[in-house]
């Protein structure tokens, strides 16, 4: 989901500026986005393994550390 019409150049981008490395998925109509209740981006959805979200919106650096431990059973 991004909030413009290049989503995949913009979100591109982000990830290169803020050394996001792995795999970023688009939402480009945001229909997955609503049913995850995600009002405005970026906000980062991390996922198991198994496809499952595990944690959606942890935006500081501190709440992402905290969501990735928990994921990973540190």
């Amino acid at each position: 989901m991004w909030e413009t019409r290049r989503a995949r150049e913009e979100a591109l981008r982000f990830a290169a500026v803020w050394n996001v490395e792995g795999p970023l998925l688009l939402d480009e109509t945001g229909d997955y986005a609503a049913r995850l209740g995600i009002t405005g981006v970026p906000t980062n959805v991390l996922v198991d393994d198994n496809g499952i979200v595990r944690a959606v919106g942890a935006v500081t650096p501190a709440e992402l550390e905290r969501a990735v431990a928990d994921l990973l059973g540190d």
